[in-house]
């Protein structure tokens, strides 16, 4: 079965960016900020008690939302800085890989951008689309410092192969300190 792991922002954050979705059509996922690329996994126990031993031992930390990009014509987001976010990547990385299976293309994987997707073309976004969609996603941007903590991973799996991604699992990150 295929899972991944994301963190999800707050409300406001999360409504924003669902009313700029909304507006083109449907991105058939809730907005997130993946942690985890989608990944086969082979033991799903273990691989939850590894997130869950990390997210234990990690403390909540700041996520800023600065800007908007791109992956060339195929995908709009907005850009994500946290070095509390790529410290947990590097800390879960080793510890769950040990329960997937090996993947044909690993260069998702290798190279971690974090970013929160606004529209994918193979979901029937269009250049259009994706022009007026970050038009509306940097005046959000630009009114304010966008930031928020994040208290918890969200692990998602897809139930069948032609199904949705769902949410599995909130995991709280239950370290002391806020990075």
């Amino acid at each position: 079965m295929k899972y991944f792991i994301g963190i999800v922002p707050p409300e406001d954050i999360y409504t924003t960016v669902v009313s700029i979705q909304k507006k083109f059509g449907d991105n058939r996922l809730e907005p997130h900020i993946t942690l985890r690329a989608p990944v086969t996994v082979i033991e799903e126990t273990k691989w939850i008690e590894a997130i869950e031993h990390i997210c234990a031992n990690f403390s909540p930390f700041e996520i800023k939302l600065p800007t908007t990009g791109n992956f060339g014509k195929r995908v709009l987001f907005i850009d994500v800085s946290s070095n509390g976010l790529k410290e947990l990547y590097n800390a879960l990385m080793p510890a769950i890989e040990l329960f997937e299976q090996p993947e044909i293309n690993k260069k998702e994987n290798t190279n971690y951008h974090p970013h929160l997707t606004l529209g994918r073309s193979w979901c029937g976004f269009s250049k259009q689309d994706f022009i007026q969609m970050k038009e509306l996603a940097n005046e959000f941007l630009s009114q304010k410092k966008i930031s928020f903590i994040a208290h918890s991973v969200r692990v998602y799996h897809k139930p069948s192969a032609s199904g949705r991604y769902e949410a599995k699992k909130d995991i709280a990150l239950s370290g002391t300190a806020v990075i």
